[in-house]
């Protein structure tokens, strides 16, 4: 006869007692892949080329899925199942729909995904795989938000929503929480530390941004995450052909800036209107950071630059973030000694993009 152990709480799920916003994460049986606890690994010639000695990529596409979406989609998931739901629905254009779909099939529900009629073929096809029922949607992302909103109001569905949902920020806490570690394990006491995403709705930075800041003035007991030493600098990564928070950061404004969305290559941050963009900049000026938009060649290069300097294989909307930081190192904004952190939120053979 097998015996089931109970397992020690691993991956984002160690800081369950930590997580701030939402008191149903605190008795929420866990949905759970082991999500969380990515690689770091060092980019020693891709930093070298660009000036910098101290980078290191978050490698979050290494989560079950190959996305970040995992972090947040873990602790939604969980909560809708402990509240009765037993069906969700999701608007994303991939990342977010096949996490949700992973998740749905791993706690026994069902799901429904509203995506963007051009979404990357593997993405759209790893949602299929999970069982989800796939409804494209022709026109803006927008347009898909709208699809999936309406879907969700029927009785015993769930809106994941996770641009717009509270708890799906609480799981991406967990980034803020690994990387102060290893900021801590890194040596950056009292010296500039950097974090640098991509952002769209910007779920993963203003996670990050409640953990780190949260966490400065926590006290930690036996056992529990010791804080990094000082607050990093957050740095939010656009594409120009859609650049809402990068252009208000250039105005000087606390708001989105209006902008007119053109066809890019980052599907994953093209979102005109974020629901969170004015809580994006101020985080961005409560931490001294910026925001910076690539224009989409710069990107494309970035992403081939990274593959064949370091190995690692990125989609585009994460490669967005590696051409943000060669321009701050170029600019002098991050010096050459700061430890920076770059995080590649998902894996190119989910989105290879144009060649």
């Amino acid at each position: 006869m097998t015996t089931s152990l109970p397992l020690p709480a691993s991956g984002i799920w160690r800081f369950r007692s930590r997580f701030l916003g939402d008191n149903r994460v605190s008795t929420a049986p866990a949905i759970t892949m082991g999500e969380g606890d990515t690689p770091v690994v060092p980019l020693s010639r891709w930093g070298a080329r660009h000036g910098l000695n101290r980078v290191y990529a978050k490698l979050d596409g290494a989560n079950p899925t190959g996305s970040y979406k995992d972090r947040g989609m873990s602790i939604l998931v969980s909560v809708a199942r402990a509240i009765g739901a037993s069906h969700l629905v999701e608007d994303s254009s991939g990342n977010a729909g096949a996490s949700a779909a992973a998740y749905a099939a791993r706690a026994g529900m069902s799901c429904t995904v509203y995506a963007p009629a051009n979404a990357p073929a593997p993405k759209l096809r790893q949602i299929r795989a999970y069982g989800a029922e796939l409804i494209p949607v022709p026109g803006p992302r927008s347009a898909v938000a709208d699809a999936a909103r309406n879907a969700g109001s029927v009785p015993g569905a769930y809106h994941v929503s996770h641009n717009d949902n509270p708890l799906f920020v609480v799981g991406n806490q967990s980034l803020g929480f690994e990387l102060s570690e290893s900021a801590g394990a890194l040596g950056c006491d009292g010296l500039p530390w950097h974090i640098v995403m991509p952002v769209g709705g910007g779920a993963l930075f203003m996670g990050a941004a409640m953990a780190l800041l949260g966490s400065s003035t926590d006290q930690t007991g036996p056992g529990e995450l010791s804080p990094a030493p000082s607050i990093p600098r957050l740095h939010a990564a656009q594409t120009t052909h859609c650049a809402p928070i990068a252009e208000a950061f250039g105005r000087g404004e606390p708001d989105p800036a209006s902008v007119v969305r053109r066809p890019t290559v980052c599907g994953g941050i093209e979102i005109e209107r974020p629901h969170r963009g004015s809580d994006i900049l101020h985080a961005i000026a409560a931490t001294g950071g910026s925001a910076v938009a690539r224009d989409d060649t710069d990107i494309l290069k970035a992403r081939d630059d990274l593959a064949m300097l370091e190995g690692i294989y990125a989609e585009p909307t994460s490669a967005s973030a590696l051409a943000a930081l060669a321009q701050l190192a170029a600019a002098g904004t991050i010096g050459p000694d700061d430890l920076v952190f770059v995080i590649v939120t998902g894996s190119g053979l989910k989105d290879p993009g144009p060649a």
